[in-house]
């Protein structure tokens, strides 16, 4: 059953809380998609969150402040089993969605979820980093972007910028390229 009208966008405080017949999981979408599917699922009466954190970027001089998710290709969403099978096949943006049947397991993302949501609202006024794991010297894979795909070595990180330094060698020369933390997956050795 649906639970009234909700925005998934998380301008709008989500409550995240157990709801009878209803579980609470996460669907995994299509690269870029993620406010696109999280207005479209709010219209349709879905409960759902999408986290979102503040990027600042320079636009012909002028800071600009917009708000990108904190998980790319993530969005995370409480619903009956039915629904869920029935989302999955009508949504062509969701590629997977995977359900905290068990009430343990539901009752641990719940947490989780709540902890997500002070992050982000701790984000508005100081930075958090995304991957902290990746390191200088770390060897990383690019997931997304004009670079995806490639492995290359991290340089140094710049957080304050959400970047990531990366080397990038081609023909003998070596070029350093800022990437996106939530675009680099540590690749351990």
């Amino acid at each position: 059953p649906l639970h009234g009208k909700i925005l998934c966008f998380s301008m709008n405080k989500v409550n995240i809380e157990k709801r009878k017949d209803c579980y609470w999981g996460y669907a995994y979408l299509r690269p870029q998609t993620e406010k696109k599917v999280a207005e479209k699922l709010g219209n349709a009466g879905i409960l759902c969150y999408l986290p979102v954190i503040p990027h600042a970027r320079m636009m012909h001089y002028t800071k600009v402040v917009t708000e990108i998710p904190m998980f790319r290709s993530y969005i995370f969403l409480c619903l009956g089993r039915y629904e869920a099978a029935d989302l999955k096949t009508r949504e062509k943006q969701i590629v997977k969605i995977d359900l905290q049947f068990e009430e343990a397991r539901e009752d641990t993302f719940i947490y989780e979820l709540r902890a997500l949501q002070q992050c982000e609202e701790l984000a508005k006024s100081s930075p958090v980093l995304i991957n902290p794991g990746i390191r200088k010297g770390d060897k990383v894979r690019i997931t997304d972007g004009p670079l995806k795909d490639l492995v290359t070595d991290v340089i140094r990180r710049e957080d304050e910028r959400d970047a990531i330094i990366v080397n990038v060698s081609i023909l003998g020369q070596h070029i350093e390229y800022p990437v996106s933390a939530g675009e680099l997956k540590r690749i351990t050795q």
